[in-house]
Formats: C-alpha cells, sequence, structure tokens
C-alpha cells in the first residue's frame, strides 16, 4: 500500500500524542492496512457540534467514501469533512479551523491531480462545497453555486434561457477549482477563459467573514482569486457569471488518425489557429491508440467543412471522422466522454467513479516544435505494464484567451500558445486505495523528463497549468504564477495571515 509522505508525520504525532491529553492518532480498522488517523481535538470537535451530522470524522462510516472522490491514489487523512450546505456552515467550519489552527481544504469536484481537495496532506478540514448546487439566470447573469458540477451546470444554464459557459467538458468537474485555476474549454478562443466571465463572487475569508469580491469590491482578492484562488485565500460559495448564448446550430465533431500520422497531424495543429477562424473550438488527444482530434464549431456543417479546410490540406486523410450538426447542449453531452454516446443530455449528471491517476502539464509559449512532436510521437506509443489509459491532450488557446491583459489577472498565461496535459491512469478498484502502479510512475517520470529537457532547450523558464497541479514541477511557484507571485503573496498576507487557508503547493506568505 502507498501512502504518501506519512513516515515523517506518523513520527512526529505519536511523539506529540505521547505528550499531550488529546488523543491526536489512532488505528482504525475500516482500512485495508494499518494507517494512521488523526483524530479531532475536543476543542475543534466542541466547535462544530453546531453542524451536527454534517461533520464526518474518520469514526462516521461516510468519512472514507466522502475522501476518495475523484483519486484513489491519495490516502490523506483529514482530522474533519464538513458537508456544507449554507453560508454559515462555512463560516463556522472556516472560524472553528483557525481558531484550532487546522488548515483549511475547500472542495467543489474534488478533481485535484496531487489529492489537495482532501488537504494534500494529513490533519486537515475539508470543506467539502457539494450542497451549493444552484443556478439562477436572470436578466443574461448567472448566479452559480460554488460546488455545481459542470455537467449539472450546463443543463441547468440550457434549461433556463439555452445559455452555456465557455469552460471545460468533463461533467463531473466543480466549478470552483476549475474556474478559480482560470478555467478553459473549446469556446476559449472565442470568449476567453471562465474567469473573464466571471463578474462577482461571494467568499468566506479566513475570519469568517462573508465578503462581496469584484473588480470594485476588495479588488486585489478578485485579482487573486482569478487564477491563484484555489485553495488559498478563501471558501467561494457563489459566483456570479456572464453566461454565453451559443449558436442556434452547432457542429460537433471527431477525427481519427494512425498514431504513425503523429508528425503530419500535430505539424498542421500547431498552427492550427493560424489557418481557421477562433469559431473552432479543438483539442487533440494522442495515445498507444493513435490520435483522436475532437471540438465544436459554431455554425452548420457545411460551413465547420469549409473553415476547417486549410488544415485538412495539410494532414493525411483521417481513418475515421464523425460530424454531427445540432444543438449545443448536444454537443456538450457528446464531448463531455460519457462512455456508450448517450443520446439523453440528463446523462450530463453521471457520477464518474475514482481512479488512481498520476498527471502533470506544461504551457507552451509558440506553437510546438518538431523536436517536441517527436518526443509525443515517441512516448504516445508506449504504454507501460499495469496502465489502463494514457494519453497527451493538446489543447490550443489564443485567440480571446489572449486579449485580456496579462496583469488583470493572477493567469499569467494569457499569451501561451497551447498546453499539454500528461495523463497515466491504471485502477477503478476502490478497494486498492493508495496502491501506485511502479511501471506508470515510472513512465510517466522518464517521459516528463524529456519534454523538460526540451522546454527548457526551445521555448524558456518551465510553465505548467495550475489546475494540472503537479508536486514534482520545478519551481512550481514561478511554473504557475510567474511574475504575479510578488502581488499574490502580499495579497495572501493581507487576507490569510495566519495562513488558515494551506497545502503543500498554496500561494505562501512569504
Amino acid at each position: 500500500m502507498h501512502i504518501p509522505r506519512l513516515s515523517t508525520a506518523v513520527s512526529l504525532l505519536l511523539l506529540i500524542s505521547s505528550t499531550t491529553s488529546t488523543p491526536l492518532a489512532q488505528v482504525n480498522p475500516s482500512q485495508n492496512a494499518l494507517t494512521l488517523v488523526t483524530l479531532p481535538t475536543s476543542q475543534l470537535l466542541a466547535c462544530l457540534e453546531p453542524l451536527g451530522a454534517k461533520v464526518l470524522t474518520s469514526n462516521d462510516p461516510k468519512y472514507n467514501e466522502e475522501r476518495f472522490v475523484f483519486d484513489l491514489r491519495y490516502t490523506y487523512l483529514p482530522q474533519v469533512i464538513v458537508m456544507a450546505s449554507s453560508v454559515s456552515d462555512v463560516q463556522t467550519a472556516v472560524k472553528c479551523a483557525a481558531a484550532s489552527k487546522v488548515a483549511v481544504a475547500p472542495r467543489s469536484g474534488g478533481h485535484s491531480y496531487e489529492g489537495y481537495s482532501i488537504g494534500g496532506q494529513d490533519g486537515s478540514l475539508v470543506i467539502d462545497l457539494g450542497g451549493f448546487t444552484s443556478v439562477t439566470v436572470m436578466n443574461g447573469v448567472a448566479k452559480v453555486g460554488a460546488g455545481i458540477r459542470l455537467g449539472k451546470l450546463y443543463l441547468e444554464l440550457f434549461n433556463q434561457g439555452g445559455y452555456t459557459l465557455n469552460a471545460g467538458t468533463c461533467p463531473s468537474v466543480g466549478i470552483g477549482g476549475h474556474a478559480l485555476g482560470g478555467g478553459f474549454g473549446l469556446l476559449g478562443p472565442k470568449y476567453g477563459l471562465l474567469i473573464d466571465r466571471i463578474t462577482e463572487m461571494q467568499v468566506v475569508n479566513a475570519q469568517g467573514q462573508l465578503l462581496t469580491v469584484s473588480a470594485t469590491s476588495n479588488p486585489d482578492l478578485f485579482y487573486a482569486l482569478r487564477g491563484a484562488g484555489g485553495g488559498s485565500y478563501g471558501v467561494v460559495t457563489e459566483f456570479t457569471i456572464l453566461p454565453i448564448k451559443p449558436a442556434s446550430v452547432v457542429t460537433s465533431y471527431s477525427y481519427n488518425w494512425k498514431l504513425e500520422d503523429y508528425a503530419a497531424v500535430l505539424g498542421a495543429f500547431a498552427d492550427f489557429q493560424l489557418l481557421v477562424s477562433d469559431d473552432i473550438g479543438i483539442k487533440l488527444n494522442v495515445g498507444p491508440k493513435g490520435l483522436r482530434m475532437s471540438g465544436l464549431f459554431e455554425g452548420t456543417n457545411d460551413d465547420q467543412l469549409k473553415a476547417m479546410a486549410p488544415f485538412f490540406a495539410q494532414v493525411p486523410k483521417p481513418e475515421r471522422s464523425d460530424v454531427r450538426e445540432g444543438r449545443y447542449i448536444d454537443a456538450q453531452l457528446r464531448l463531455a466522454s460519457i462512455p456508450n454516446d448517450p443520446k439523453d443530455i440528463n446523462a450530463l449528471l453521471l457520477k464518474v467513479d475514482p481512479l488512481a491517476r498520476k498527471g502533470k502539464s506544461l504551457v507552451y509559449p509558440k506553437a510546438l516544435k518538431a523536436s517536441s512532436i517527436a518526443l509525443l510521437g515517441k512516448w504516445a506509443a508506449i504504454k507501460p505494464n499495469g496502465a489502463r489509459v494514457t494519453f497527451f491532450l493538446v489543447t490550443i488557446w489564443g485567440g480571446a484567451v489572449a486579449k485580456v491583459p496579462e496583469n488583470s489577472t493572477a493567469f499569467i498565461h494569457r499569451n501561451a500558445h497551447s498546453v499539454i496535459e500528461f495523463m497515466v491512469d491504471w485502477t477503478k478498484d476502490p478497494n486498492t486505495h493508495g496502491e501506485d502502479c511502479e511501471a506508470c510512475l515510472e513512465w510517466m517520470n522518464d517521459m516528463y523528463t524529456e519534454f523538460l529537457d526540451d522546454f527548457r532547450t526551445n521555448y524558456g523558464p518551465v510553465r505548467g497549468y495550475q489546475n494540472y497541479i503537479d508536486l514534482e514541477i520545478p519551481n512550481w511557484q514561478d511554473a504557475y504564477y510567474g511574475s504575479a507571485l510578488p502581488r499574490l503573496k502580499q495579497i495572501k498576507r493581507a487576507v490569510d495571515p495566519e495562513n488558515t487557508f494551506r497545502f503543500p503547493q498554496s500561494i505562501p506568505l512569504q
């Protein structure tokens, strides 16, 4: 069993527990093997008592179920998980955690690649926002609960006037972390990032106060939350967003090529936005089975084919193609990668089972060079023993993303060309919490080392996308936040001087 970074914590907690009157740890027999469980102090439990059954500790049968909501790899042990359903719940939880010097981890969808949604370390207090799922659209403005998942959000926006958002395609992602890290999707070239549509937020700060945050109210915090807000500054409970009215007819599509065609396809794909209009959103999946390009176009099938003709003139004929014309909500369903190609848009509500996985990223400031394309072809052909899925997801940015001044938000990648997500996963078995696939991790590390060398040679300082958070990325503070970091630290000191909102890659005080 793999229990990340526990050895030092075990020794320290055992030493402390031998010198205090309050027990800090116990063995939890419900686990598959002997593990350390950090128990909340009597002070913390007494403070949280008004929340009643919303407070889950290791003695509660629901505790483990709520720990493993996305990634089976990480086995961090929160002191408490608070299943909040009101702003006052969040305020109480934050005040109690601060009084007990316990780190707070807000959780929207729980999709952190490093397990930060359960603290990223033992002993945190997790505030689950799954009770904040309301959506109200009035006069072209949407009020959105910070715990809603994108699939449900898309359905609600569609049902309340045919609206949508320029957010991601994975329906199980929570809007909270997605938006606060920038939030890009297939409408990005035309409408920018999700943070560019957010006009206001309701935020519980480290003192338990509810703040209205916007360009005119707490503007420094508004700046920080849009790009660096994932768990470092407070708990966002509601977003005010300007939704998008998509075209009445859109075309969704997918095209497949053999992996041996990678050089020609990736070469043309790198120049895609130079060849076609910003009306086209696109992503390219590269893996052992080949290349799959998918996306959408705001317009008819005929217009989509005309717009993409310059791209297809440069690539081999696809092995397969699937082009469909229809409503935008149907395109969202199709692009959600739900098994069996469902026809009912309510399938956007399906829950995704947790996996054991590891992800990384690199943000490229300019079009991919031949050396980078060669690495994609080389490593896509290698599938490690034990891996369920390996892939590289290449997404073009540009367009409206670059039209917002870089210093207006904490998102530093405005002028980037594209981002590559590197991914391997290896099990869906819920009985294998914490078990690693060593061959998978070796593949990831060896592959990423080559990409890093290539990146430094051809593109400059390493840059990564903060929503694909990675503990091992070199110089993570610079990679994710660059020149924005001094201001982000200053804001952190002002709004959270005791560092209540902290995890291994939270914005530091110094």
